[in-house]
């Protein structure tokens, strides 16, 4: 059912000139609000959430720009502008929680409590009272006045729980904090759905690696599914620390079903060693025959050359590699690695492995679900300019001619 209140609106073009100015209404629904002056001649102009980009809170005005370039200020709500504008942010919110891929899995639990960011520079941004929202893969928090956003189970660094303040901490791959507080009575509710979620996600990796991989003990393969989590990237290099016999073991669940893509995947290793090499499993159990099936990928970082390769290997038909540069502007691409292969994976695992928001065009994603992410999601964006092309080479000597032809052109032109 849509909700209704008066006001008052200015519409202004990318130049401040008032546009429209009207008294009327606005019509909140599920994916857009109508702005309507009185009468029931004026049908009103509909604006969609998804083309919102900036809004802004302050006294009883809300204002927000469109991705088109107009500037909207809403006012004179009389004594009701708190009721709309929580109401006007609970339907956009819901909105946005769908269109950028924030809800992973079943919905668990939900509870209520104060949330603050603290954001990479060691910001205070606070977000006031929420819900907070438990799903299988993700935790949802929705702030009253403020817009929502995820925090994925998979770029969870580490949590921990205040028992004296009733607080949750959750530390973020990408530096960022989480403060959840005044949980109050939820307080063990929320610290034991935490810890069966993430229990749940080790156990079901642990689980499906035991199967591809019995010869290693329960210790070892924990140690393993701690650094894939449920498709993030592994340092080839790295497994020698968990066990001397797994980078072989990878090696071999990786590429046994693809040898050419082993083919070209050495060509890269025959130019910068065995350390620029990363691995991604995901394990899921097939319905029909009840058999393991494994999808891993592989990226290789070229950073002297300012460039990253990324490619599935665990299907025969499997033949693409992409590529991206590195460095967006300006500085040292080695210092760059990590970011770069953190949009990737965010890319990959939120929205589950579709490689088509990454390299399609505006015009052919506008239709699509992922209309919203290109526009709002920041690492998608960074990604898609670094996006530089895809490579179909059929076996590793073609391969190896055609990338010094991408190495040459990630290394000229303008910087993506």
């Amino acid at each position: 059912m849509a909700l209704t209140y008066s006001l008052r609106y200015k519409k202004l073009n990318f130049f401040n000139k008032t546009i429209v100015e009207k008294e009327g209404e606005v019509v909140i629904d599920r994916q857009f609000f109508r702005l309507k002056g009185k009468g029931a001649q004026d049908q009103g102009e509909a604006i969609y959430f998804g083309d919102m980009k900036e809004l802004f809170v302050k006294d009883d005005i809300l204002s927000f720009t469109t991705y088109g370039k107009d500037k909207y200020i809403l006012s004179n709500f009389s004594n009701l502008f708190d009721p709309f504008l929580k109401d006007f942010l609970r339907v956009r919110n819901e909105y946005l929680a769908d269109a950028l891929f924030m809800k992973v899995g079943m919905m668990v639990k939900e509870f209520e409590g104060s949330v603050e960011l603290v954001n990479v520079h060691g910001k205070s941004v606070p977000k006031g009272k929420a819900r907070i929202q438990f799903y299988e893969g993700s935790i949802l928090i929705i702030p009253e006045t403020r817009e929502c956003f995820a925090v994925y189970m998979n770029f969870l660094k580490n949590h921990e729980f205040d028992e004296d303040d009733y607080e949750l901490r959750l530390y973020l791959d990408n530096g960022q904090v989480i403060n959840i507080s005044k949980l109050g009575t939820y307080f063990e509710d929320a610290q034991e759905t935490m810890e069966t979620l993430l229990g749940k996600m080790y156990e079901k990796v642990i689980n499906f690696l035991n199967e591809r991989m019995p010869e290693f003990d329960a210790v070892t393969l924990l140690k393993l599914a701690k650094l894939l989590k449920e498709g993030r990237f592994v340092r080839f290099n790295a497994l020698k620390k968990i066990h001397e016999d797994m980078p072989a073991k990878v090696e071999e669940i990786a590429f046994a079903d693809n040898p050419a893509m082993e083919e070209k995947v050495r060509a890269l290793r025959r130019k910068a060693g065995d350390d620029n090499l990363f691995i991604s499993f995901v394990f899921s159990k097939n319905h029909d025959s009840g058999d393991i099936d494994v999808k891993s990928r592989f990226i290789y970082t070229l950073p002297d050359d300012n460039l990253i390769a990324l490619g599935q290997t665990s299907d025969p038909k499997d033949n693409v590699i992409h590529f991206f540069r590195i460095i967006m502007q300006q500085g040292d691409a080695h210092e760059k690695v990590a970011a770069k292969i953190l949009e990737i994976e965010q890319s990959l695992l939120i929205f589950r492995f579709d490689l088509s928001p990454i390299y399609k065009n505006k015009a052919e994603l506008k239709k699509t679900k992922f209309r919203t992410a290109t526009k709002r999601l920041s690492f998608l964006r960074l990604l898609r300019k670094s996006y530089l092309l895809r490579n179909f080479a059929g076996d590793g000597k073609q391969f190896e001619k055609d990338l010094q032809n991408i190495i040459r052109l990630a290394k000229s032109g303008p910087a993506a």
